[in-house]
């Protein structure tokens, strides 16, 4: 019975290194990323100057683009971009299709208290563009108008708000990508696109002979780096690299690149 027992306190003991060897083994190799070596980055390519693709209809390029490889360099990550719709970019985050979004999410409490979010690395604002000489200089002259903006972004919620505080838009417009919020503008089919500043210099680009900004916030619109709420040891390692990037002027530049002003300037 005694032998029994030795050899059953012998495999118990055994049992237990092996145990404790493979936690030790497994703490070791964990990695703070989904993919081990690499970020990944979630981003609606389709809403210039920020995110889209080259005139190959391949290579992604932008200023979140960039912005994300600049952040792999620092990490000593590759970077692999997922691009995602943004009506479902929040809930593919939340179902780990990668690790922090990068696409110029606008920085407000909803979602803050949902996310770890970090500290802005541009600014921004939300505006309002028209076609030239339409007369209209503020929010108050959409009542009885036909507007649009792109579902579920800031400039959505705007619009919404406006509505809920008794202005009485005429047809209010929601799509699900930028681009045809402007292409229904120049066809004389609405009346005016609510929308990031950021964007809106990239779309009157070469039309600026035909559409404008009337009007912009008074307050500016920071933009950070989304990560699950939680996820607080990588969101730390991401945003010690921000501001190493925004110390060493790369922000900046790519800013001034992308959007023709330093729009980084004073975030941080």
């Amino acid at each position: 019975m005694k032998r029994i027992l030795g050899v059953l306190l012998s495999m118990i003991l055994i049992l237990s290194f092996a145990a404790c060897g493979s936690d030790s083994k497994g703490s070791g190799d964990s990695s703070l990323t989904i993919k081990e070596g690499t970020l990944m980055v979630g981003m609606e390519i389709g809403y210039p100057p920020m995110e889209y693709l080259d005139a190959d209809g391949v290579t992604p390029i932008g200023f979140d683009v960039e912005v994300a490889y600049a952040l792999g360099e620092k990490l000593g990550l590759e970077v692999e971009l997922v691009d995602t719709a943004w009506d479902g970019i929040f809930s593919s985050l939340d179902s780990n299709r990668y690790d922090c979004i990068i696409s110029s999410v606008s920085i407000n409490e909803s979602r803050q208290q949902n996310y770890n979010l970090t500290n802005p690395y541009v600014a921004n604002k939300i505006v309002i563009v028209t076609m030239r000489d339409s007369g209209i200089t503020s929010p108050d002259d959409l009542a009885g108008l036909r507007v649009a903006t792109q579902t579920e972004t800031t400039a959505d919620e705007y619009v919404r708000e406006l509505q809920n505080g008794g202005l009485e838009i005429g047809d209010y417009f929601v799509y699900d990508q930028v681009i045809q919020c402007f292409d229904e503008l120049l066809l004389g089919r609405i009346d005016a696109v609510v929308v990031d500043s950021v964007v809106a210099t990239y779309y009157i680009g070469s039309d600026s002979d035909k559409i404008e900004v009337v009007w912009e916030s008074s307050e500016t619109e920071p933009l950070g780096i989304c990560l699950k709420k939680g996820n607080d040891e990588l969101t730390a390692l991401i945003e010690e690299a921000i501001d190493t990037l925004y110390a060493d002027g790369t922000i900046g530049a790519l800013a001034e690149k992308h959007f023709g002003s330093n729009l980084s300037e004073g975030v941080r």
